[in-house]
């Protein structure tokens, strides 16, 4: 039974020789066993074995290319699905990298505006000094003029009053002028 399977696939002995060009045919050769015939009986009488080079029409039969395409689309699905997985982890470390990233940047933006807050506050205390103490000089200031005013009042009033004292003292000259020269005539 086997060589004369071993003959129909090699096309040996078979009445049908068109289809055996064909690269999807494969010439199946079915054996049946008798009823009659024990299990362990491997030899089956010949007119019992019965050759069908193709099933019936009715009977569809996927080709073993489609097998091979569909187990390859398979395969494909299956790495997109590792490639996809493997590109959510790589974009889940890059997010949680970014992330620290992120609350570092942070951390330094508030440390910065502190500072900057700070700086700004002593700026401001700074400047109120500067203001009080820019106040006090100008008070500091009109008081000065205010007293210069009054000495350069006083000094004019000083210098009228020289003007005074000088004439006052001129007429006393001369009113002692006088007195001596009528002590010093000859009565």
């Amino acid at each position: 039974m086997q060589a004369a399977a071993f003959r129909d696939k090699k096309g040996g002995n078979t009445g049908d020789h068109k289809d055996t060009h064909d690269p999807d045919y494969e010439n199946i050769t079915l054996t049946f066993r008798n009823r009659d015939q024990p299990r362990d009986s491997h030899l089956a009488p010949m007119n019992q074995v019965s050759a069908q080079p193709r099933p019936s029409s009715d009977t569809a039969q996927v080709p073993a290319w489609l097998h091979r395409a569909i187990m390859s689309l398979f395969v494909l699905l299956a790495l997109t699905f590792l490639f996809f997985i493997t590109l959510s982890i790589l974009m889940l470390l890059k997010n949680s990298e970014m992330s620290r990233e992120l609350l570092s940047l942070k951390r330094e933006l508030w440390n910065a505006t502190n500072a900057a807050q700070e700086v700004q506050e002593e700026q401001r205390m700074h400047w109120r000094a500067i203001l009080q103490n820019s106040g006090e000089a100008m008070k500091g200031i009109s008081e000065i003029k205010i007293k210069v005013q009054s000495g350069n009042e006083k000094l004019k009033t000083v210098a009228a009053e020289i003007t005074q004292i000088n004439k006052n003292t001129q007429k006393i000259l001369e009113e002692l002028g006088k007195k001596m020269s009528t002590q010093s005539t000859p009565q």
